[in-house]
């Protein structure tokens, strides 16, 4: 059975109606990366009139608000509709080229957390480049290996099957220091002689989506994996000299930390504390509680996870009918 067809079926008969009337005392936040006509097999960015079409929905039945709204919201139960805060991460162009002229066409706010080095210098972020490889190989046609300090993972231990090896390649590098991880994927790029076409918004950029109703945060200074860092040093320079660098460009007050790709490390609050923000983003696909946002202090709030798919299916997992179902799988 199509897919399509059921996600069209169940917003007809009105699911994503019942989900929706059901987070009253919710804040659902979601998380999105590239908005771009480009196609990707491994990570496909969402489409522009795809996200048009979220925005169109997401417009009619929710109120959308931005970080800086939730410590002026006295009781949440009391709108006409529920609210919903539009939060993307990595500060791609696309961004700034597809995504930013929809939200003020419809008058939309949004928060985007921002990697400082990708701001100053075009850097690319370790996971768009690792794609990059991936995406040679696989459409050249040439067998992936990658040479570590402890040996070599291949394709051919994942039953050539490139997307189980991409996934399990993303997850391994996770758990590598950021000189290892960066060292793997620069021999690759060398050996390959190839390098990421993908471009990232620099500082004036992202100034003028900030004069436009997008709310900017930090995604760390170098987009790390935060869970793997236990210098103070290193900590300090990813969480707090990244956001007392957004302030003094933007001059304004920077409240939001995305994790980069979720991860966290144990004392994460406590620098956060240290550089003055209120919210730390992660993605596990779950809604907040208001009772939670509001409480004083640094506080985690999750998001739900969008990917490029037919607007019917999308709808529907902003509406979190994706995570319900997983509990029961």
């Amino acid at each position: 059975m199509n897919k399509e067809w059921v996600f069209n079926v169940l917003n007809d008969i009105g699911v994503s109606n019942i989900l929706r009337n059901r987070k009253r005392k919710k804040l659902t936040v979601l998380s999105l990366h590239r908005v771009s006509p480009e196609t990707d097999y491994f990570w496909d960015p969402i489409k522009p009139n795809t996200f048009e079409l979220l925005l169109k929905y997401l417009r009619k039945y929710y109120t959308i608000i931005s970080f800086s709204d939730i410590d002026s919201i006295t009781d949440p139960a009391l709108s006409e509709k529920p609210y919903l805060i539009l939060s993307f991460d990595d500060g791609y162009y696309d961004f700034y080229e597809y995504a930013l002229p929809l939200l003020v066409k419809y008058d939309i706010s949004s928060n985007h957390n921002i990697v400082n080095e990708c701001a100053e210098n075009n850097y690319v972020i370790w996971t768009q480049r690792m794609n990059t490889i991936f995406t040679h190989c696989r459409k050249n046609d040439i067998t992936l290996n990658f040479q570590h300090s402890n040996g070599v993972q291949k394709f051919s231990d994942h039953h050539s099957n490139w997307m189980e090896f991409y996934l399990y390649m993303y997850r391994w590098m996770l758990g590598q220091t950021n000189s290892e991880r960066n060292f793997i994927i620069e021999q690759k790029e060398n050996e390959l002689s190839i390098s990421t076409q993908a471009r990232m918004m620099n500082w004036e950029q992202v100034k003028e989506c900030a004069s436009n109703k997008v709310e900017i945060g930090s995604h760390s200074y170098s987009h790390d994996v935060l869970s793997t860092i236990s210098d103070p040093a290193v900590l300090t320079k990813e969480i707090v000299s990244s956001t007392k660098e957004l302030e003094h460009r933007l001059q304004k007050k920077v409240s939001v930390l995305a994790l980069p790709n979720s991860e966290a490390n144990h004392d994460i609050k406590r620098y956060a504390t240290e550089a003055g923000l209120r919210y730390i983003l992660f993605v596990d696909n779950n809604l907040n509680g208001w009772t939670h946002v509001k409480k004083p202090g640094v506080v985690y709030v999750d998001r739900l996870n969008l990917v490029e798919e037919p607007i019917s299916s999308m709808i529907l997992r902003a509406e979190s009918l994706h995570a319900k179902l997983r509990q029961y799988v």
